[in-house]
Order: C-alpha cells, then structure tokens, then sequence
C-alpha cells in the first residue's frame, strides 16, 4: 500500500511538471504546503523578533539560507507547527541549542510557517513558467542512457507514448531495476566519497594496503592460495578482484540498499559492511545470512595457470567482523559508510587534528553544512588569541568548535588509518576529554554509561542520529541532483541576492525538498528521489524563455559526458566502446577523474577533449560501420533500414526515389539514437546530412569510375581496420575473427563509406557529448 501511495504521488508530480507552465505545486499531501496550497498559520510578532535575533544569521532574513543555514522554504520539517517547533527546541539555534525552547520555539515556527511557506512558497511553484519541457520520449531517451546505459526499448516507447507521464514513471522503473543502474549510483556516490582512489587501476593494492596487518593478518590471502611464481597470473587476478572489493565495499553499500529495496539510511546506519567472495577472506567476516553461498559463475571469472574461480565478483552480502582484532575481543562494530576502513582513510586524522577533518567531511557530505562558513574568528595562523583552551574558552573559536567538536569526539575510538582502538587510560589509542566536547550531535550527548551506553559504540549513535536528521535528506538530495544534473543545486543568493536569484533558488529549494520527502516517506527509496528529479523541469527542460525566467542558467540537464557515460553511450548505440578508454590517461584527459590526484569531472570541453572527441568518432564510424551491416536487419544498432547495396540512383543515373526514402528513413533513425532528434523527413537538418551522404557517395563513383587517374589508386576495398573482419568486445578490443563468410570487407558501391562519414559527422557533434 505504502509504495503505490508514493507511485500515486509521483504520478501525480510528473503530471504538474509537464503542464504548460511547467508548475510543480510542491504537495506531497500536506507535508510542505499546508495541505490545501493555502497560506499557512498567522502572523506571529514575537516569533518575528525571534528569528531576527537567533535565527536570521543563518536562514537569511528572508528564509533563503546562507551557507551554514538551509533555506527554510519548503524545508524538510516545515510540515505542523508541533513538528517545527520540536525542531527547533531540539537542534536549534546551530552553536546554541536550547536557547530558544517552549513558547519561543512555537512563536518562531509559527512565524516561519507563515513568512516562508505560505506566499513565499506559493510564489516558488510558478517561477518555472517560461520553462518547455522536452517530449516524454526524449526524456526516457536521455534517462535510459545516463541511468542504465542502453537505449530505450521500443515497448519502452510505445508505453510512454501510450500512457504518458504513468508510462514515463513506469519505465524508470524498469531501467533502475538494472545492474547498469546500480553502478551508476556508486558513480554518483563516489564523485563525493572519492574511495575509488584505492582501486587497482589507481593504486596497486591500494585498498589492502590500508587494513593493518595484525588485524587482519589475511589481508593479501591470494599470495598463500597461489604462492608459486608459476602461478603469477591467477594471483595477479585474484589480487585485483579482492582490492577492488575492499576498495569499493562503503559504495556497495549503497548498491546493496537500492538493489534489496531498503532505506538509504543504511549508508549511515547498517551495523553491517558489504563483502564479496575474495573480500570475505580479508576480514574473515561472518556473514550475516551465512545460509545463502556466494554466486558462482558459469564462466570463470579469472582462468589462469591451470586454476579457474567462478566466484562473482559483483556478489556483495552483508557482513560483520566478529573475529577479535589486534586490541579489540570481539571484532569490529560496524556504523554504515562511517566505520569503513575505506571512508576512515580517505578523511584520516592527525593527533592534533583529533578528528575535525573526518568531522567537517561528516557536516558536508551527510548533514548538507559547511562548518566553515559559521560566524566566527579565525586567526590566520589557526592558533588561538593566547587562550589557554582557544576551542573551549575563546568565543570566537568556540562558535564553530561547539559545532564540530562533539562528532569529532564520536569517532575517537578509530586511528588515524582507522584501526578500531578503544579509547582509555591504559590504551594505545590515548584521547583526552578535558580539553573537547564530549561526543554527540545537535546539542545531544552521547550516552555513555549503564547499559544503554554507547561508548564502545558511539558512531552507530551518531550514524543513527545522521539518518533521522532532516538535513540528510537534502544532502542526498545534493549528491543525487548533481551526479543527475551535472551541476551543484543552487546556493543560497543571501539577502542581497537580486530578486530573479531569489526566485531562482526558492523555485528549486522547493521541488528539491519536497522530492526529497517524497524520497524518505517511501521507506528512504533511493529509487523515489533519481525519479523525481528525472521527472522535474530540471531535467527535462529543452527551452526557457528569458523573459519569464531571468535567472536561468541552473535549468536543463545536459551535462558533458565522462569517460565512463561515453562509453556505456557508444555501446549502446554503436554495440561497443571505443578502446583507447580503456587507458586511464586517456580517460583523464578526456575529462575524467581518478578519485586521487584528479578529484573532479570536466564539466565543459576543452581544446584538447575537443581533438580526442573528433578521433573518436573517425575511428568508431570506421570500426562500426561495416560491422553492423553484419548484422540481420532486426539486430542491427544503425542501419536498419538500408543495405550496403541501397544507393539514391539506379544504374542509368535516375533517381532510385524508394532508395532516397529508405536512406532518410535510416538518417532519421541516426538523429535519434545517437543524437535524440526527432526530425521531419523534410526537416534542412536532416537534408543536411542526407547531402554529406549523397556528396561523399557521388564523389566515390567518380574516383571508382576514374581509379587509374589517382595514386594511391581507390578501390573497392575498406580500409584495414574499417573491415567487418572481427568482433568486438564490450571495451572496443577485437574478440575474435569473424567466419569468412559473414566478413564484409569491401565496398563495392562506396555505399559503406558514405555512412561512415555520415556516422563521423554525427559522433563529431557536440550533442553526441552531451547527455
């Protein structure tokens, strides 16, 4: 019942987004709008006077938010004036909680509900006027590529022809139920977690390295199972698969969840960590459900001197290290992402930093807070102004330390590589209390003592307390809008910010939160949250009319693909990727990132991304072309509805006028797979191409027709590696030789080489970069 609520919903939020305004009301029955539209409470002097005094710092005078502070238009818990107010008496104000509790915290709620949800928010659901959204097609086009990697179906199609914005929502469904869907989430995941920095193709044994050596004394277990230097090879490929699940294990997490339908909290809270097979014999961890065996392939997964292993190595399971560790009886407790070894190391710690580094990380990427735009002093050196204690005793050290020490103090127990070492007088992991807050979040304490203390486990505390937050929300909102968008939401103009800006960012606040809702009423659906915002004007814009929307740079999706997205795009619709991407140089220069040195994507192309783009493209169309006319008709990615004997004249030099159509018929076909153009067949675009297609072919007959008077002489034969001689695997490498008799090696009619400038043409666009 639950989810077909939520479907309902979300049904219904397509369907106000493709209206002709382009409005999103932002109800979600009642959580953020006062359930009827209407403005919300009445005016509240005192609560007035509240906010400017303890509240306005952050939130902004008008509710827009600052850096430290979130918006307050549509926010997460502006629902009841009794949810509001608890907030508020509970967390607020930031640095100085309690300051404003009883009648104070239900004045400023009932003020806040009524200054920013009521006009404010009615006015934030039509500033997408001026918004045209793309065609329902086109959106499931860009969707299918960018979130499974593959082209829509054409039962896919015909379903969003059919039903609509349902349809839309029903095929979303099916795309986020493949396995390209779940990479692409760690993808997303690990633009800001940046624990690819430890797989094998970064690092050489870059993620077990990282374990300490007593601890998990079977860290490098494939060099006992295949000692010998004959066995060099299997060795070398069981090293790489467990690194890379040791590497990937906080990520899988994510997968884990959104795969199994359970709540992304699980990122925060599971009291579990994700292994596979060869990552099992690491940490020599218990499985959760010990009843269910690991998947074996049918295929080995590494097949060398003379040993094969089928074990999958995309079969992660949850886990627990239970086995006692160098300082630790007992094993490990497990707190989500925050207890990875791999988190812990990426954000490691120093014993002057006492975890403010890990700390700061945690506001960021889960409580959507930047710590370092707090209102505060800081001296150029760092060091107090001759304060004793500055962190405690100096008030303007203090205004952020309250802040950040207490999540600091909560990761205590975890070193600066992250080995578990309970703190105390007597260990090795000495931590002194005096001189930092105790451990907590929010203005809570962490419980320590009695039987419902948390001191040996204060991160599952905190990963808990993470996971009820409202800010979580919107930081995963963050994390998805951007690895969707290609772009960061929108920050806070301020209260100096020019109307159009505020308009801007208060119409955007309001669809991000109320998706977000959305996300964590369905039971914290990761899956709820990708949706709404594929669904959103955000996404789906094609054109906005500057006139209506001022402020509008932040509106489409078209992002510049990564090496990644571009490959999983030509096999889509080439049926293979091109294969000088797999060199990670090559992948970087494109714009890529490494998770290391290189921390962020290329969002616009340069000169050189440019060239490698437009070398790209000359050698896919010549490696593709042919090949595909391989294929039956039926299967085929490009030419579906020509033969390479399919030429615009007949022998005598008329017009063949059925060939003409059947070429413009399959140039329509190109626009859309591999551009998203849905052209007229009597569009100029279209004639364009169907014009570098007759040039190029007109211009064969007469170098075929005049061979002798050209050196070297042209000739039917394609060039070497233009020839359909080979199959092609995934990555772009050949993968065999072809049967002699379905090789297509020459071109008779220059038929073939005239679609191979045309496919050229195509790739070499800038919209087949962009997605």
């Amino acid at each position: 019942m639950k989810h077909t609520l939520w479907l309902v919903l979300l049904l219904t939020l397509g369907a106000t987004l493709s209206g002709c305004k382009s409005e999103y009301s932002g109800d979600v029955g009642g959580a953020s709008n006062g359930g009827n539209g209407t403005l919300i409470g009445n005016y509240n002097p005192e609560g007035q006077r509240q906010y400017e005094r303890q509240c306005a710092s952050c939130h902004g005078v008008d509710g827009n938010g600052t850096p430290i502070g979130s918006s307050l238009v549509a926010c997460a818990t502006c629902s009841t004036l009794s949810v509001l107010a608890d907030e508020i008496s509970r967390t607020m104000p930031i640095g100085k909680v309690g300051s404003c509790s009883g009648s104070c915290a239900t004045d400023t709620a009932e003020y806040i509900l009524y200054a920013f949800n009521g006009y404010n928010l009615a006015a934030a659901t039509t500033t997408l006027e001026g918004v045209a959204n793309n065609e329902l097609t086109v959106t499931l086009r860009s969707a299918a590529l960018q979130l499974a990697g593959r082209l829509p179906t054409d039962s896919e199609i015909a379903m969003v022809e059919n039903n609509g914005e349902s349809g839309l929502s029903l095929a979303l469904n099916q795309l986020m139920n493949e396995e390209n869907f779940y990479q692409w989430l760690m993808e997303a995941f690990n633009e800001q977690l940046l624990t690819d920095k430890y797989l094998t193709s970064n690092q050489f044994e870059g993620g077990v390295n990282l374990l300490d050596p007593d601890d998990y004394p079977n860290r490098k277990w494939y060099n006992d199972a295949y000692p010998a230097d004959e066995q060099s090879s299997i060795r070398g490929c069981v090293r790489t698969l467990t690194n890379d699940a040791v590497a990937r294990e906080p990520l899988e997490l994510v997968r884990y969840a959104a795969k199994n339908g359970l709540p992304h909290t699980l990122y925060m809270n599971a009291d579990y960590m994700m292994v596979n097979w060869y990552s099992q014999q690491v940490y020599e961890a218990t499985l959760v459900d010990s009843g269910t065996p690991f998947k074996q392939l049918a295929e080995p997964v590494c097949d060398a001197n003379g040993v094969k292993v089928y074990y999958d190595p995309n079969d992660f399971r949850p886990a627990q290290v239970k086995k006692n560790l160098e300082y630790e009886i007992g094993g490990l407790y497990h707190a989500g992402v925050l207890t990875s070894p791999m988190f812990l190391n990426r954000y490691p710690t120093t014993a002057t930093n006492r975890n403010r580094h890990r700390s700061r990380i945690v506001f960021d990427y889960f409580l959507d807070t930047d710590i370092l735009k707090i209102e505060g002093d800081r001296p150029g050196d760092g060091i107090g102004t001759g304060t004793a204690n500055p962190t405690l005793l100096d008030p303007a050290c203090y205004a952020c330390h309250q802040v950040m020490d207490p999540v600091s103090s909560a990761f205590q127990h975890f070193t600066d590589r992250g080995q578990f070492i309970v703190t105390g007088s007597t260990s090795p992991n000495r931590w002194d209390s005096s001189d930092i807050e105790p451990a907590g979040l929010a203005g809570k304490t962490i419980p320590l003592s009695g039987s419902s203390g948390y001191f040996r486990k204060m991160l599952q505390w905190l990963g808990t307390e993470i996971a009820n937050d409202p800010r979580f929300i919107r930081a995963t909102m963050r994390t998805l809008y951007t690895g969707i968008i290609g772009q960061e939401p929108l920050e806070s103009p301020g209260e100096n910010g020019s109307d159009a800006d505020k308009v801007a960012y208060n119409s955007q606040r309001a669809v991000i939160n109320t998706i977000g809702q959305a996300m964590a009423a369905d039971g914290w659906n990761i899956k709820t949250g990708v949706k709404g915002i594929i669904m959103s004007p955000y996404y789906r814009a094609k054109a906005v009319d500057a006139g209506k929307l001022a402020s509008n740079k932040h509106i489409g999706a078209s992002q510049f693909l990564s090496p990644e997205q571009m490959q999983r795009k030509l096999q889509a619709t080439l049926g293979f990727g091109w294969d000088e991407f797999r060199n990670e140089n090559n992948r970087i220069m494109y714009g890529g990132m490494d998770s290391d040195s290189i921390t962020e994507r290329i969002r616009e192309p340069s000169g050189l991304t440019i060239a490698i783009q437009q070398r790209m493209a000359t050698e896919m169309a010549c490696r593709g072309t042919a090949l595909d006319f391989t294929r039956t008709a039926t299967e085929r990615k490009l030419f579906r509805y020509v033969e390479p004997t399919t030429t615009p004249l007949n022998s005598d030099g008329t017009v063949n006028a059925q060939a003409v159509s059947m070429i413009k018929h399959n140039l329509q076909h190109l626009h859309w797979v591999l551009l998203g153009e849905q052209l007229d067949i009597n569009s100029s675009e279209l004639q364009a191409s169907y014009d570098l297609f007759y040039q190029v072919w007109a211009q064969g007959q007469e170098l075929l027709a005049n061979y002798r008077d050209y050196e070297p002489r042209p000739g039917t034969s394609l060039e070497w590696e233009c020839r359909a001689r080979w199959y092609r695997a995934a990555d772009g490498r050949t993968n065999g030789d072809m049967p002699e008799e379905l090789r297509l090696e020459r071109d008779e009619n220059y038929s073939i080489r005239a679609w191979m400038a045309v496919i050229t043409y195509l790739l070499s666009d800038y919209r087949f970069a962009y997605e």
